[in-house]
C-alpha cells in the first residue's frame, strides 16, 4: 500500500490492475519448489466497490481495497518430526493499492465509502466481539487513533479437518497530516490473533505466529515502532502498544508467557509469537505492532505491506 504527500489518484507499482491483480496470487518463481497457493474461489466488491472480498480454498478469506494483491507463501511440502507430526508453515501478504497524502482527503473517501476496520472484519469472517477487537484492541482504545484511510483483513479458519483452528489479523493505514522542513510521515499498525486443537483427532497445534509490516521508498525509516524490543509475558497480561513521536497511538492486547520476538530495522517491524497452543479458543494467542516511518521530501512515496504467517502441527 501506499502514501504520497501530494493530492491525487495513486497506485501501486505492483499492481498491475484494480481488479484483474486482485483475484490472483503470486505463484512460486520458476525452478523453486511450488509455494503454498490457495485456489481462488470468488472475488466480491464491497462498499460500492470501493473494496473486495477474496475468498480462497483452505478457509483463507481477505478483504481488502480494490486492486489490492495477495501473496501466498510458505512450502507446499510439510516437514515431519521423529514422531510422525508434519509441521506445516503459511504466510499471506496483502499489498493495497490505497494511498493517503497530507490532507485528510483519503480518510474522508474512506468513511464516505461506509468502511471501517469492524466492518471489514466481519466482511472477511470474524464474529461481531472478534470484529469489535480487530477495531479496537480488547474493546479498549487508550487514545483516539488518526483517521484510517485504508483497512483490511485475513481470517484464516480452516473448515477441514479441525474448525477451530485459526490465525487472523487486520490492518490499519493511517493518514498522518504532519510534516517537517526534511520529512514528511506515514503511520500503521498490524494485529494477528489465533489457537489450535492439539495435533489428536485430526486437530492442529498452533507453535508460531506473527504480524509485520514493512515499508519502502528511497530514505524510508522506520523512527517509532511498538513493542520495540523482544518482550516476555505473564499469564496473558496485557501490553500497551504505543506510539508518540509523531502519531499518537495507544491500544492494549494480550501478551501471554511465551512472549514475542521483535524485529525492527529501517523498513520492517515483526512481531512473532513462538509457543504452543492446543486448548482452543480460551488457549488464544496474539500479536500486534504499529510504526511510524519518515520520507525526505525528495521520496514522494512509501509504500505499506501487511503480512502474517503462522505454523502449525498436525497428523493429518
Amino acid at each position: 500500500m501506499k502514501l504520497h504527500r501530494t493530492l491525487g489518484t495513486v497506485t501501486a507499482a505492483l499492481v498491475a490492475g484494480p481488479m484483474l491483480m486482485a483475484v490472483a496470487a503470486q505463484a512460486a518463481p520458476a525452478g523453486e519448489e511450488k509455494a503454498w497457493s490457495p485456489a481462488l474461489l470468488s472475488a466480491e466488491p464491497l462498499y460500492s466497490g470501493s473494496a473486495v472480498r477474496l475468498r480462497y480454498t483452505e478457509g483463507i478469506t481477505v478483504v481488502a481495497s480494490a486492486g489490492a494483491k495477495v501473496i501466498f507463501t510458505g512450502s507446499l511440502s510439510p516437514t515431519t518430526t521423529q514422531d510422525g507430526r508434519r509441521v506445516y508453515d503459511r504466510e499471506v501478504q496483502i499489498v493495497d493499492p490505497q494511498g493517503v497524502g497530507q490532507s485528510s482527503a483519503e480518510a474522508a473517501a474512506y468513511s464516505a465509502a461506509g468502511r471501517s476496520v469492524y466492518a471489514d472484519a466481519l466482511a472477511a469472517g470474524f464474529s461481531p466481539a472478534e470484529a469489535w477487537r480487530e477495531a479496537q484492541p480488547q474493546g479498549v482504545a487508550l487514545l483516539d487513533e488518526p483517521p484510517i484511510a485504508a483497512s483490511g483483513c485475513v481470517y484464516s479458519e480452516t473448515n477441514y479437518p479441525d474448525p477451530e483452528f485459526e490465525w487472523s489479523g487486520c490492518y490499519k493505514l493511517y493518514n498522518v497530516d504532519d510534516a517537517d522542513a526534511s520529512a514528511w510521515y506515514g503511520a500503521g499498525s498490524g494485529t494477528a490473533h489465533g489457537w489450535g486443537t492439539g495435533v489428536l483427532g485430526g486437530g492442529k497445534e498452533l507453535s508460531k505466529g506473527f504480524t509485520e509490516i514493512t515499508w519502502s521508498g528511497s530514505g524510508a525509516e522506520i523512527i517509532e515502532a511498538s513493542p520495540s524490543a523482544n518482550q516476555n509475558g505473564i499469564n496473558c497480561g496485557q501490553f500497551t502498544v504505543g506510539l508518540s513521536q509523531v502519531v499518537e497511538l495507544s491500544y492494549q492486547v494480550p501478551l501471554c508467557n511465551d512472549g514475542w520476538n521483535v524485529t525492527w530495522n529501517q523498513t520492517v517491524h515483526k512481531v512473532e509469537w513462538h509457543g504452543g497452543s492446543a486448548g482452543g479458543s480460551n488457549d488464544s494467542r496474539s500479536a500486534s505492532g504499529a510504526s511510524t516511518v519518515r520520507l525526505p521530501w525528495s521520496t514522494p512515496t512509501v509504500y505499506m505491506n501487511y503480512r502474517i504467517g503462522w505454523q502449525y502441527a498436525c497428523f493429518c
